[in-house]
């Protein structure tokens, strides 16, 4: 369900851009990213706190902090939002905004927890909460490139479709803690996403950087699942 739902969300948002360029005229809207910072805060507080003896303990709160950290370092070493957007504009591809469009939506963290969340639980509220956030974006993407911009949400489905394979198969390895982690690893990502949307450009995070604290998760909880 959740798979349809964002990539409908994204197609469906390419498509009435293209067709209704002329008459959208999108602004900066404070309202939407507050709205995605106060989902992503919930989100993050509710995997990374819990209540014991009347009291709220955090109980992942150091692991994701060192991920977070290191994953921003790991990022930064890597120039990995360069790199990224440098991509995007090599031959001038970008002209048609499918690649801006396949990197937009498909790095970030509600696009890799989202699908493993939803392969170990069932649990698809991470990709419908990811089309709808995505859903005004394709729509500004959609007016500012044209309609190619909906052929990305093939790319986006297969993507997810691939890392919920992965995780159905590596299942054994994954433990309710593994989830919590991960899932507040792409609420602060998303967090960061709507706090971009309020800044000037030269304060912007970069929260590309922070994708490789996901992958620094995976590998502490195979580890764990492995030699401990």
């Amino acid at each position: 369900m959740g798979f349809i739902v964002d990539a409908c969300s994204i197609f469906l948002g390419g498509i009435l851009g293209g067709i209704f360029k002329k008459k959208l005229n999108f602004k900066s809207n404070p309202a939407l990213a507050i709205a995605i910072m106060l989902i992503s805060l919930v989100g993050l507080l509710e995997n990374i706190l819990s209540i014991s003896d009347g009291k709220i303990v955090g109980e992942h709160t150091v692991i994701v902090s060192i991920a977070l950290v290191l994953g921003c370092i790991i990022g930064d070493a890597l120039k990995l939002e360069e790199r990224i957007y440098s991509l995007s504009k090599a031959q001038n591809i970008s002209k048609n905004g499918f690649i801006d469009s396949v990197l937009f939506f498909g790095i970030g963290g509600l696009q890799i927890s989202g699908p493993i969340l939803y392969a170990l639980t069932g649990d698809s509220f991470q990709l419908v909460l990811k089309g709808v956030i995505d859903f005004p974006f394709a729509l500004m993407m959609g007016a500012t490139y044209g309609k190619n911009v909906s052929i990305s949400a093939i790319v986006v489905a297969l993507g997810q479709l691939i890392i919920a394979a992965v995780a159905y198969f590596l299942g054994v390895f994954i433990s309710t803690n593994f989830l919590c982690q991960l899932c507040s690893i792409g609420y602060l990502i998303l967090f960061f996403s709507g706090f971009n949307m309020l800044c000037l450009p030269q304060s912007k995070i970069k929260n590309i950087h922070i994708i490789p604290g996901i992958f620094l998760i995976i590998i502490y909880n195979v580890i764990l699942e492995v030699f401990v």
